[in-house]
């Protein structure tokens, strides 16, 4: 759930947030982001903040948000994300928004010493080892083509593996994962998908959803485990 929203970069407002996150949580707890540069500094200001607390950091960097949340809860750790969607966000799993909010007001973070201040643990290749056990799991093929809205997220880095996989071609829109600019709208791709010889559609949204289409109808998905689940059965 989104827990912030700013249309302007402010470290100072993240480092606060981080110290609100790691004060509720107060453990482990993984973040990442998204490709903007903005993103990676203020995902930077805010575990400072969320060390200063005495928590420690998972930090898988770059990665799909939708895969965060899978790889989150494989590993039942509650998670933070830092990314850009007309402003700068932050969606966070596993902890409690109310008790993030109230710590922000009241401002009674936990307050390290300095020898118990959080370590930092990267883990670089959480979207590789994702991806190794989704084609670990999931082996069958689809035939045709595929129209994919990257929406300039992470999204794009499923790709070419998981069409190489599974059997597909894809063409694949607004995939400038570093850009600023608004992606084209949804009417655009759902216009595209219409006319064009597509045989099914995805859409990623930044918030951590795919929207699958075929034969003019729509479905939502919070997981990909729960995507390859329905492709595997309208597809497959």
């Amino acid at each position: 759930m989104e827990v912030y929203y700013s249309q302007r970069f402010n470290p100072e407002e993240l480092a606060l947030l981080g110290r609100a996150i790691g004060t509720v949580s107060h453990g482990t707890i993984i973040v990442g982001r998204d490709g903007r540069a903005i993103s990676r500094y203020g995902k930077r200001a805010m575990v400072v903040g969320i060390v200063s607390t005495g928590s420690t950091i998972m930090d898988v960097r770059l990665i799909p948000l939708i895969a965060l949340k899978d790889f989150a809860h494989r590993k039942g750790l509650p998670l933070a994300y830092v990314y850009y969607y007309g402003g700068v966000r932050v969606y966070v799993s596993g902890i409690d928004i109310d008790e993030i909010n109230a710590i922000l007001k009241s401002r009674s973070f936990i307050e390290a010493q300095p020898n118990d201040i959080g370590a930092t643990v990267y883990y670089p290749n959480a979207l590789d080892d994702f991806l190794h056990e989704v084609f670990k799991h999931y082996n069958f093929k689809i035939h045709g083509r595929a129209l994919v809205d990257a929406m300039n997220t992470p999204a794009v880095l499923f790709f070419p593996r998981m069409n190489e996989h599974f059997g597909f071609d894809v063409e694949l829109m607004n995939d400038m994962m570093t850009s600023y600019l608004p992606p084209k709208p949804k009417e655009v791709f759902l216009h595209k998908l219409s006319k064009g010889h597509y045989d099914f559609g995805l859409r990623f949204r930044p918030e951590g959803v795919v929207e699958f289409y075929r034969e003019g109808e729509g479905v939502e998905f919070g997981s990909m485990w729960a995507l390859l689940d329905h492709m595997k059965k309208t597809l497959g």
